[in-house]
Formats: structure tokens, C-alpha cells, sequence
């Protein structure tokens, strides 16, 4: 199920299914990111997660700081990617660059045993705190 969901004057696109949440990684997103990333993020994080109990008449299954870290992951990467790109003069590295803003496209953010890359952002979970202050403003 395809749901905008509106927070801090952002329209984040949604998509719902059992066992996984999928953010579109765009503009919006990033704006929502541009200032006070922990709380902003939190504040999502809390919205997708109501907004699933309701769909589904259960609880979503990851962390709210997993979930969190596995959103700045992808987004971070991307913006990331994009400024390889936009300075490389190399094509291996800008196709390798373009792969990484393809996959970043999407944030698919599973429960366990529906997302196989779940482990990885539970481990980074712990430092979530720690990260959130060394993330550069996005804008």
C-alpha cells in the first residue's frame, strides 16, 4: 500500500507491505534530514511505525534506532554518490557511483528474515546517537 506521509511540512512516499517499509529517497526526504537529523528522523521513524500498526494490526519488527541508522545509510550513500559523479572524470567510477544512487533509490527497510542486510544496521543501531552528530547537514 502506496501512503504520503506528511511531517514537518515534508511529503515522505511510503510504500507498506508485511514485514517491510519502503521510503522513497528524493528531495523531500532529504529536506525533512536538512536540519535537526536525530529528531527529524525519530519523528519519522515513530509516523512509519504507527502508520504500519494501523495496516497491519502489528508492530514493525526492527528498532527504532535501526531503522533510523538504515534511513541516513542510504540516504548518506547517495549524496555521496552523487557528488563522485558530479566530480569524477572517470566512467568506471561514475557507472560504479551510478550504481550506488540506484540502489539508494529506495530505502527497503525489512524485519528480520526479510531483509538480508538487517544485521548490519542493527550493529550500527547502538551508535545511532554518535553517528547522528558526526552527519554533515544535507540541503
Amino acid at each position: 500500500m502506496d501512503i504520503t506521509f506528511t511531517i514537518r511540512g515534508r511529503n515522505i512516499n511510503l510504500q507498506f507491505e508485511q514485514h517491510v517499509v519502503r521510503i522513497t529517497a528524493n528531495d523531500e526526504l532529504a529536506g525533512l534530514l536538512a536540519s535537526q537529523i536525530e529528531a527529524a528522523t525519530d519523528e519519522l521513524v515513530t509516523g512509519i511505525k504507527t502508520a504500519y500498526r494501523k495496516l497491519f494490526n502489528t508492530d514493525f519488527d526492527v528498532s527504532d534506532a535501526s531503522f533510523a541508522v538504515e534511513i541516513w545509510g542510504h540516504v548518506y550513500a547517495d549524496r555521496f554518490a552523487d557528488t563522485v559523479k558530479f566530480l569524477s572524470p572517470v566512467q568506471l567510477i561514475d557507472n560504479i557511483a551510478e550504481k550506488v544512487s540506484y540502489r539508494c533509490e529506495v530505502i527497503d527497510i525489512g524485519e528480520p528474515g526479510y531483509d538480508d542486510n538487517r544485521f548490519v544496521w542493527d550493529r550500527f543501531a547502538f551508535f545511532k546517537s554518535m553517528i547522528a552528530r558526526f552527519l554533515p547537514q544535507i540541503g
